[in-house]
């Protein structure tokens, strides 16, 4: 089985890092790091991923807006995308789900140790949508 290829779209470079950090050594994932929705565009357009991990909290627009802009169609993303949040959950799911989410982690009980939650999250997305990359 080849690595999880992961898109992970977070401004907050101590955070990127410390996911980049567990999902590739502790996981055996594949990372990609970006820290705007427009740098993602950019990665989307010349690289295949098995799912998307955007904060919710962007400099140039929120995650939900750029799982919006992926999904203008209204059905299930092509590719899957977790949207990772410090905010409460239940104010933002319905548009979130409306707008192409997939799943949802929260920051402040899964932004530690070995981010098995996540990794968690990721592998079942990618189980229940199939492997896209190339």
């Amino acid at each position: 089985m080849t690595a999880p290829k992961v898109l992970l779209v977070e401004d907050s470079e101590f955070m990127s890092m410390r996911v980049v950090d567990a999902l590739e050594s502790t996981h055996g994932m594949e990372l990609t790091a970006v820290r705007t929705a427009s740098e993602a565009r950019k990665r989307l357009k010349t690289d295949s991923f098995d799912v998307i991990v955007v904060n919710y909290e962007l400099p140039d627009e929120t995650g939900i807006e750029f799982a919006g802009s992926l999904n203008r169609s209204g059905t299930d993303p092509s590719v899957p995308i977790i949207l990772l949040t410090g905010k409460e959950l239940e104010p933002i799911a319905s548009d979130a789900v409306d707008n192409g989410v997939t799943e949802f982690v929260y920051k402040g009980d899964h932004a530690a140790a070995d981010m098995d939650v996540l990794a968690n999250r990721i592998q079942t997305v990618i189980a229940a949508y199939g492997t896209t990359a190339a």
